[in-house]
């Protein structure tokens, strides 16, 4: 297991999170939807930092500690997502299935890393990279953030 997905699994344990709220998708499925998520938002080969090619984006204004937004940003916090982190040390990045509710309890307790937040219908992607900037993929997180987007 690579270093931030270590960070995230002492998260999950310090916050007592059940499987109901949090459990990381097991590697054969991992590695299936990882290679489908990038083949849908990524233009090109894999690459470690996918915000560099991602098939159409938009910037958000800065924020200062960007998971204390992410609540707001995500345009449903009654579904599931999927949080995918970016681990170099692993084959391909972990993903997990979480109610998106507790990514901000789960990030505070982690060093900083790069991540992306998506939603089961491929229909948005929210990523924060290493400069702390965060960038959004899809018509419908656009549209639930025009106020936030610069």
């Amino acid at each position: 297991m690579g270093e931030v997905a270590r960070e995230i699994e002492d998260a999950i344990a310090i916050l007592n999170l059940s499987a109901d709220i949090v459990s990381k998708i097991d590697y054969q499925h991992n590695e299936a939807l990882y290679y489908e998520l990038l083949a849908y938002f990524v233009d090109g080969r894999d690459r470690r930092w996918w915000w560099e090619a991602f098939k159409s984006s938009f910037s958000f204004n800065d924020f200062e500690y960007p998971p204390d937004h992410l609540k707001r940003i995500i345009p449903n916090l009654e579904r599931k997502v999927w949080l995918m982190i970016e681990d170099v040390q692993e084959k391909f990045y972990p993903i997990y299935d979480v109610d998106p509710n507790y990514i901000p309890d789960i990030l505070n307790n982690c060093f900083h890393f790069e991540y992306y937040i998506i939603d089961k219908d491929y229909d948005w992607l929210l990523c924060e990279n290493h400069h702390r900037h965060v960038i959004g993929v899809g018509a419908v997180l656009k549209l639930h953030n025009l106020h936030l987007i610069s």
